[in-house]
């Protein structure tokens, strides 16, 4: 009982496996640079989480003080860090009082591209004028988010 000349061979070729293992390896290739950029948060993200928990503590400021809030972002547009700084302009008239409450640094990679806004906080914590705050990634260009606030 000889091998039959007519039934055919069963496994891969060392041609084929080689043909598939290209193809993972490309494909695997173009993958890991998105995945490791969705798994890690970007400097916008983080910039975003940071406003976003100084806009909560300007409206529990100003309900607890029962005063108006300014939240003022500085930025220059430069390299520099980017800041946001929280103020009860009620404090000012007393020298004795700081009327800085507070201050947020924003990561160093992303730009802010509405300048020196000034947002205001009434005592109910409610915003006067609606405002939009778009961030921008200074490596990455096409990376950028917009936050209204309202």
């Amino acid at each position: 009982m000889g091998r039959e000349a007519n039934a055919p061979e069963k496994g891969f070729t060392a041609i084929e496996l080689l043909i598939y293992a290209s193809i993972i390896g490309l494909v695997l290739s173009f993958a890991a640079p998105m995945v490791s950029n969705a798994i890690r948060p970007s400097e916008v993200d983080q910039a975003v989480e940071i406003t976003e928990e100084s806009i909560k503590q300007a409206r529990r400021t100003a309900r607890i003080y029962n005063t108006k809030v300014l939240m003022h972002i500085v930025s220059d547009g430069q390299q520099d860090q980017d800041a946001i700084t929280l103020s009860i302009p009620d404090l000012q008239r007393d020298a004795s009082l700081n009327p800085v409450t507070e201050e947020f640094t924003l990561p160093a990679g992303v730009d802010i591209l509405s300048t020196d806004a000034v947002i205001h906080f009434d005592p109910a914590g409610e915003v006067d004028w609606p405002a939009m705050i778009v961030f921008t990634s200074l490596d990455q260009g096409e990376n950028s988010l917009s936050l209204l606030v309202e």
